[in-house]
């Protein structure tokens, strides 16, 4: 009987460690996702910013 207990707990253990992995990696997505859109869209803002500069001087 014991050794079923010391058994379910490294399966508990080991669950646990691969969750807090999952959630880990969920967060890095969605960091990397963030960034990416943040980056995207203030390029795009910036090509508009020179766009309209050089349209103001031309």
């Amino acid at each position: 009987m014991n050794q079923l207990n010391k058994n379910n707990n490294k399966a508990t253990e080991e669950g646990s460690e691969t969750n807090k992995q999952s959630a880990k990696s969920k967060w890095m997505k969605r960091l990397g996702v963030g960034a990416f859109a943040f980056f995207l869209i203030k390029g795009i803002v910036w090509l508009f910013v020179f766009f309209a500069a050089f349209q103001a001087c031309g």
